[in-house]
């Protein structure tokens, strides 16, 4: 009795054990290939209805982190530091196996990769050296926004989070509703995932913590865990990309204060507010609200041009590796007016700067601010005078509208009002220095004239410094 009590828990138990070694054992014949893509990449549109369709089922190890990189913007980063670590090149298509199996063009990928696929297929001990199995793949802390395929399944990385143990289960399980007994998730409306040359529908669909997970046979009833519901957050769909990284918010800033000290706009103001005191000498508040009025203007019109600027960017970058190098292009840019700010700054020459306002415009912008006599004359005029001051305050503005075309405009958009706040943060403390008789406006006027060699310095210095590490591809 007691044996056939034995035996009978001992069948219990390994039918229990049976879809967990299944799972694993399917997990540990796979092979991981990274592939970074583009839509609007030809050779990819070659690629993807192989790499992302029929191989699914021709070559079931097959395990996809597909790098999307013109509508998932996160994903140029990981390329990037795919280049650093193993000389990829940015030339997508990319199919990387291992340190030496790196897949590079529509005819490397299709002519490369299936040999070494049908060998796996064969002899599981045929993999390459330094690649990976979904079982050692820690999918919670993959950088970007990745897509991961594997048959008839996939993951879409929505956000941060995620257990990768329950994601890779997912992914192998012959059975992924049991997975989801264990899990927190909510049902949600499967999405067609689309690249050139490949339309992939689901039939289910669940958002977990950070991903969301699509697959194709036995579906889920209810939502939660055991039955229970428990919401998920689903801010975030699997079209939308991740905000940009803090480390933007350094670069924006450094080159707005950069800006914010050129002298062009002080100098401008302090003629603005002499004009108006010339006037009406005793209407302090006229000086005040003619200052603002023309701040004001000055961050509306830097605003939308800004706005202009980065639409025009995202228009012209369609393929990840122009994306990238369009980066680097920016960095060398910056490396030059960095140097010009240099040059003006150590000059001697009774030459205009390079980084001043021509000298050809100076008649015609000196006719406008001596027709201000109130506030409202100083918006219309503070607007019209944005154009004049975009010869010498446009060259960090320029780097920072290419940095933030990386991100969608809804991203890129609380970026551009920092970075206008932070241009205008020096007008606003001169109109308030002289409404509040803190300074007279000639002080002001003879610290500008005192200052302009050292504030060119500065800028100089930091604008050459962001230039050389956006150039490398530092940070």
């Amino acid at each position: 009795m007691n044996l056939s009590r034995s035996l009978a828990l001992l069948c219990i138990a390994l039918a229990l054990l049976v879809p967990f070694a299944s799972a694993q054992g399917e997990a540990g014949e796979t092979l991981v290939g990274y592939y970074f893509t583009s839509d609007g990449c030809g050779f990819c549109a070659k690629v993807n209805p192989h790499l992302l369709g029929d191989w699914r089922e021709t070559y079931p190890a097959l395990v996809v982190v597909e790098y999307e990189l013109a509508t998932r913007p996160g994903n140029s980063a990981v390329l990037e530091e795919m280049d650093r670590n193993y000389r990829t090149g940015f030339g997508v298509p990319i199919l990387f196996i291992g340190p030496s199996h790196i897949y590079t063009g529509d005819s490397g990928i299709l002519s490369g990769a299936p040999p070494l696929l049908e060998a796996l297929q064969k002899d599981p001990a045929a993999r390459p050296a330094g690649s990976m199995s979904l079982a050692s793949l820690d999918l919670a802390s993959l950088k970007g926004m990745p897509r991961v395929w594997h048959r008839d399944r996939i993951l879409v990385r929505t956000g941060p989070g995620g257990n990768s143990t329950v994601l890779r289960s997912l992914l192998a399980d012959p059975d992924p509703a049991q997975v989801l007994k264990g899990t927190p998730w909510t049902r949600t409306t499967p999405d067609v995932v689309t690249h050139p040359g490949v339309e992939a529908a689901f039939q289910h669909a669940v958002q977990l913590n950070g991903w969301i997970f699509q697959w194709n046979g036995t579906g889920v009833v209810g939502n939660g865990t055991a039955g229970t519901v428990t919401p998920v957050p689903t801010a975030t769909t699997p079209g939308e990309c991740e905000t940009p990284p803090p480390l933007e918010v350094g670069k924006v800033v450094a080159l707005a204060a950069v800006n914010a000290i050129n002298p062009c706009g002080l100098a401008v103001l302090v003629v603005v507010l002499l004009s108006l005191i010339t006037r009406a000498p005793d209407q302090r508040r006229q000086v005040l609200l003619a200052g603002l009025a023309f701040t004001a203007a000055v961050f509306l019109f830097y605003f939308l041009y800004g706005i202009a600027m980065v639409t025009l960017f995202q228009m012209v970058p369609q393929l990840a590796s122009l994306r990238i190098w369009f980066t680097r292009v920016l960095g060398v840019v910056a490396i030059v007016i960095g140097l010009l700010y240099l040059r003006d700054a150590f000059s001697r020459t009774s030459a205009a700067p390079s980084t001043a306002i021509p000298a050809g415009w100076k008649g015609s912008l000196k006719g406008l601010l001596d027709r201000i006599s109130s506030p409202a004359g100083a918006f219309v005029v503070g607007a019209v005078v944005t154009l004049f001051l975009l010869p010498c305050t446009i060259g960090p503005y320029l780097i920072s509208c290419g940095i933030l075309s990386a991100y969608d405009m809804a991203a890129a958009l609380p970026y551009l009002i920092l970075y206008n706040v932070i241009f205008v943060l020096p007008m606003l403390a001169v109109t308030l220095a002289v409404y509040l008789g803190i300074s007279r406006l000639s002080e002001v006027k003879e610290w500008r004239e005192r200052s302009v060699q050292r504030l060119r310095l500065v800028a100089g210095l930091v604008i050459l410094l962001l230039g050389v590490v956006i150039a490398l591809g530092i940070l």
